[in-house]
């Protein structure tokens, strides 16, 4: 399943990227439904996948779960009264989560690359959202780089897992661009691994299906979680001209991002750590 999903990622990013380009209302459609989807669960399980690897406070998953949620209010406050610091605090927090994440699905297909400078590497494609600045011309010239160094050792799956979405990011726009890479890419890869490590077992089927229900709970208060967030942003002095400006909404999509992502890391480095212990 894990090889066999590398490929659909790699498909994905070039039919989605080849949309972001030519009909970019389309592109956002379907970015839309990835993010809408295994965008937001793929997260959505980790109280009960640390429960699964041993992680049981006293209370079991609703500990883990009102620990998880408070923990993302506190964020999303604090995200809020210092935006500008936020920010840099996503960026930093997004350049190590994506890049260890895609760094460990690489390994568990059998790449032999260096784990630590491969997170490295990876987690940097994310930041060229950015545009054409020389930090994101840098950061581009390095990735491509490492995917040629990739390809003349033979390592050609790792030189397209550098190449192609660092490829598409720099050609689409900023959040479509981000959008195709969290919902098609990191998502999607980072639920088949965890899929692939569930000790339960059973046919790639049963898997989905179980995923399915234990995620469902979860990302229905997510969305609704959110939703009251964006509604009490906007009720406490921001107007409707002003959450119309790209700055105000970008604001609270990295306030939400953040407060889900700190949450979110803090339970995949449990799982990892109990995975490699186990």
């Amino acid at each position: 399943m894990l090889r066999s999903t590398r490929a659909a990622t790699w498909l994905a990013v070039i039919v989605l990227g080849l949309f972001a380009r030519f009909r970019p209302r389309v592109a956002r459609a379907l970015v839309s439904v990835a993010i809408g989807t295994l965008g937001i669960a793929h997260g959505a399980t980790d109280d009960a996948t640390l429960v699964r690897v041993g992680f049981r406070p006293r209370g079991g998953r609703a500990t883990i779960s009102l620990a998880y949620g408070s923990l993302a209010i506190v964020t999303f406050l604090a995200a809020r009264r210092a935006p500008e610091r936020a920010a840099r605090a996503l960026q930093l927090l997004s350049w190590y989560h994506f890049g260890r994440g895609d760094a460990n699905f690489a390994r568990a297909c059998g790449s032999r690359v260096d784990a630590r400078f491969e997170a490295v590497v990876r987690g940097a494609i994310p930041l060229l959202v950015a545009g054409g600045d020389s930090r994101s011309r840098a950061i581009a010239g390095a990735i491509f780089a490492c995917a040629a160094r990739h390809a003349l050792a033979g390592r050609y799956a790792d030189a397209i897992d550098l190449a192609l979405p660092a490829g598409v990011l720099l050609a689409s726009a900023p959040r479509l661009g981000f959008g195709i890479y969290f919902g098609t890419w990191h998502a999607v890869r980072h639920t088949v691994l965890l899929l692939e490590r569930d000790a339960r077992g059973g046919t790639a089927r049963t898997r989905w299906q179980r995923f399915a229900r234990e995620s469902m709970p979860n990302v229905a208060i997510a969305v609704g979680v959110a939703a009251l967030a964006y509604a009490l942003v906007r009720s406490k002095g921001a107007t409707a001209d002003a959450m119309a400006k790209d700055d105000a909404n970008e604001a609270i999509a990295g306030a939400l991002i953040l407060a889900i992502t700190v949450p979110h890391e803090i339970a995949v480095g449990i799982i990892e750590r109990r995975a490699r212990t186990a």
